[in-house]
C-alpha cells in the first residue's frame, strides 16, 4: 500500500510540474514579440508641414508603446496617435515596443507653403478687347504642364492650350480664370472689360479715337432688386396666331462639350478620389450622361458613376487612361482606365 501511495504521489507531482511548465510556456509564447518583424504604419495625405501624421502599430503581443517623433517634442505612449511637424525636413521616427524592441523609420516632410512661395499664375492679355476680334492670352507660370481656361461666357473649360486665342461674342465685364496642372487651390483670376463692336476709327493707331457701337455704361445693369418686365403683362392680352411648323423648326442644334484632354481628365479623377470633386463635375464633358461605359483594369465593365463611387476616399495611382469621344459633339462616350489603389503601404490593382 505504501508503495502504491508513493507511486501515485510521484505521478501527481509529475503531472502538476508538467501543467505548470505548460502554463509558463503559454504565457511566454503569448508575450513573445518578434522584434525583427514589427508592424507599425505611418500614414498621411501629403506628408507636409502642419499636417497631422497618423502613427499606428499592429505588432502582435504588443502591450506598451513609446513613439519618438525625432523633432524634439515629448514622446507618445499610445498605440494609435497623431503628430504634426512644424517644419519641413528629414526626421527619424523611433518606436519602442514593450520596452524591448526599438524600430526606426525615416520620414520626409515637405513644405506646406511651397505653393505660396512659387506664387499664383499670372494672366496676361491685351489692354483693349473688343467683341468679334480675336484676343490673345498668355499665362506666366513655372513648371506648367496643363492649362484650363475659362473666359466667362460659357460654363466649363473653353481652352486647354498654353497661349489661347479667344473671340468674345458679347460685351461687358468678364472674369477670366485659369487652373494650372489641375491645382484648384491656386486659381488665377483676372477681370476684364470687353468693348462693344467698333464702328469707326478716326486714327487706327490710337485706341482712344475708336467710336464704339454703344457706351460701356449701357452694358452694365444697375444695382437693385429684380423687377418684373411690364412687357410680360402686355403680351398676355395680345392674340398670337399659331405658327406653322417648318423643317427648320425641328432642327435641334448639337450641343458641344467643352474640350478636355486625357491628362486633365486624370487630374479630375484624382480630385474625386481625394473628395474635392464629385461625378457631377464631369456632366459637361459627358453631356449629362454619367452612365457611360468604363473598362477598368482591362477586365471589369462598369458605369462612370460606379467608377467615381469606387475610387472615392482611396489613394489611387492612374497608370493609363483613354477617352472615347464623339467627333461631332466632343462628348466623352466611354473610357478605359488602368489604376492601382494603395492598401497599407502597397499599390495593388483595384
Amino acid at each position: 500500500m505504501n508503495i502504491k501511495k508513493i507511486e501515485l504521489r510521484v505521478i501527481a507531482v509529475f503531472v502538476i510540474s508538467l501543467l505548470i511548465g505548460l502554463i509558463i510556456f503559454l504565457i511566454q509564447f503569448f508575450k513573445h514579440i518578434d522584434c525583427d518583424n514589427a508592424k507599425f504604419y505611418i500614414l498621411a495625405d501629403h506628408f507636409q508641414s502642419e499636417e497631422p501624421i497618423e502613427f499606428y502599430d499592429k505588432t502582435p503581443n504588443a502591450k506598451s508603446w513609446k513613439w519618438d517623433f525625432g523633432d524634439g517634442t515629448s514622446s507618445d505612449t499610445r498605440k494609435h496617435t497623431f503628430h504634426p511637424y512644424k517644419k519641413p525636413g528629414k526626421y527619424i521616427v523611433a518606436l519602442t515596443i514593450n520596452g524591448e524592441c526599438t524600430h526606426t523609420r525615416e520620414l520626409i516632410i515637405k513644405d506646406k507653403y511651397i505653393l505660396d512661395k512659387l506664387g499664383t499664375p499670372q494672366i496676361i492679355s491685351s489692354k483693349v478687347i473688343t467683341v468679334g476680334q480675336p484676343t490673345y492670352f498668355y499665362a506666366h507660370a513655372e513648371n506648367a504642364k496643363t492649362w484650363e481656361w475659362s473666359f466667362g461666357e460659357n460654363r466649363g473649360i473653353d481652352e486647354i492650350s498654353s497661349n489661347p486665342v479667344y473671340t468674345f461674342s458679347s460685351p461687358g465685364e468678364k472674369t477670366i480664370t485659369l487652373v494650372i496642372n489641375g491645382n484648384f487651390s491656386r486659381v488665377a483670376k483676372k477681370v476684364i472689360y470687353v468693348h462693344p463692336r467698333v464702328i469707326k476709327k478716326t486714327n487706327p493707331l490710337d485706341v482712344t479715337s475708336y467710336v464704339y457701337e454703344k457706351k460701356a455704361e449701357t452694358f452694365s445693369l444697375p444695382r437693385g432688386s429684380a423687377k418684373k418686365d411690364p412687357l410680360e403683362d402686355m403680351l398676355q392680352y395680345v392674340p398670337v396666331a399659331p405658327k406653322n411648323k417648318t423643317q427648320n423648326d425641328t432642327v435641334i442644334p448639337i450641343k458641344k462639350a467643352p474640350k478636355i484632354s486625357e491628362d486633365q481628365f486624370e487630374i479630375l479623377l484624382n480630385k474625386v478620389a481625394e473628395g474635392s470633386k464629385v461625378k457631377d463635375d464631369f456632366s459637361d464633358f459627358l453631356c449629362e450622361d454619367l452612365e457611360i461605359p468604363v473598362v477598368k483594369n482591362d477586365n471589369d465593365l462598369l458605369t462612370f458613376a460606379q467608377l467615381c463611387a469606387g475610387i472615392k476616399g482611396k489613394k489611387i495611382k492612374i497608370e493609363s487612361i483613354r477617352l472615347n469621344k464623339d467627333k461631332t459633339s466632343n462628348c466623352v462616350k466611354g473610357l478605359s482606365i488602368n489604376y492601382k489603389v494603395k492598401k497599407y503601404l502597397i499599390w495593388v490593382k483595384d
